[in-house]
């Protein structure tokens, strides 16, 4: 009987533990690469989708102050919670608006009188010793608002509200729309929001205005007021705009104070509330900028509060001013108008 044959098969390769670590090690940088690219695809997306939403809206109202002979300006809001307009959309959301000049110019809780008394030339003067008042626009009919993605702010250089000290010293600045802070109550019919100027970000009303020619202006040229001030008082006394949401025929400055010593004339400038109807400053380009990237790089709880630190003025930003404007500089999209046509285009970061 012929011998037993042992049959030795051959050894199967094997991974050692030092080659499956590397090779997991791989996978991770792999991973954390993808992600990191898919977040900056993204990032940029968001960015480049609110930029041509605002050219669409920019350019629409254009259009539409050659076809009705309007003055029509695109400015911008926090977007209100669905739920209703006193409570401000969590996260929050940049909302664009197109409105039209009614034609009026109100004081505080007074109008004008409309048409106001024209002087030769046409130039209308009307003395008032009040300084704050502003043309009055209203949302165009047909024309729906836009909500930008979220994180994504607009940006407008801080030409006014200066005094004769600062003049040329804040164009360097940029100014956003504010960031709220205060109480909800969903009890409420409907919900209630109780700001808390401590905790919130404060901003100002931009804008960009429109003549009948298209051309983007930095003032309305059929609405000046012969202002009287005081020796000293304020530069910055001229007539501004405001969008009348509400439809009571005035701008509405809120319940709250941001100097906390009552009522001031510069509540109707500053915006930190959400049914604000702030005082709009024209501005004849725009910056379009990620946000939420900029919280990352800055201490945002240095941006809350209210007073002169929060304000700023006469060159000396705010730490929110100064730490946004460092970001628009580096990182935002710019957009222009073509001088001649008002036509707007993007100019990339």
């Amino acid at each position: 009987m012929p011998a037993a044959r042992t049959v030795r098969l051959p050894r199967r390769a094997a991974f050692t533990l030092l080659e499956l670590l590397v090779v997991m090690g791989i996978l991770l940088v792999l991973a954390v690469l993808t992600a990191f690219s898919v977040g900056k695809v993204t990032s940029d997306a968001k960015l480049a989708n609110a930029t041509n939403t605002l050219v669409a809206m920019l350019g629409n109202a254009r259009a539409i102050a050659i076809r009705d002979n309007a003055y029509v300006m695109v400015t911008f809001r926090v977007a209100p919670d669905r739920r209703a307009r006193a409570v401000p959309r969590d996260p929050p959301a940049v909302q664009v608006v197109t409105a039209r000049w009614t034609g009026e110019v109100v004081t505080v809780s007074t109008p004008l009188p409309n048409p106001n008394p024209p002087v030769p030339g046409g130039v209308v003067a009307e003395p008032i010793a009040n300084d704050v008042f502003a043309d009055r626009f209203v949302p165009v009919p047909g024309v729906p608002t836009r909500e930008l993605p979220g994180g994504i702010m607009v940006g407008g250089p801080a030409f006014g509200f200066v005094t004769d000290a600062s003049v040329g010293q804040n164009d360097r600045w940029w100014r956003t729309l504010p960031r709220f802070a205060g109480t909800l109550n969903l009890a409420a019919t409907p919900p209630t929001f109780a700001p808390d100027l401590a905790r919130t970000e404060l901003g100002w009303g931009i804008g960009v205005l429109f003549g009948p020619d298209g051309r983007v202006l930095s003032r309305n040229p059929q609405q000046v007021l012969e202002v009287v001030t005081s020796a000293g008082g304020n530069q910055n006394a001229y007539v501004k705009s405001f969008v009348d949401f509400d439809g009571n025929g005035f701008p509405n400055r809120g319940v709250t104070n941001v100097f906390g010593s009552g009522p001031n004339n510069v509540d109707f400038f500053i915006y930190d509330e959400p049914l604000d109807e702030p005082l709009v400053d024209y501005v004849p380009y725009l910056a379009v900028f990620n946000e939420a990237e900029a919280r990352k790089l800055y201490n945002p709880t240095i941006w809350q509060g209210t007073g002169s630190g929060a304000i700023g003025g006469n060159g000396n930003p705010s730490p929110r001013v100064r730490d946004q404007s460092s970001f628009i500089d580096e990182q935002s999209d710019r957009i222009t108008f073509n001088r001649y046509t008002g036509m707007p285009g993007v100019v990339p970061k």
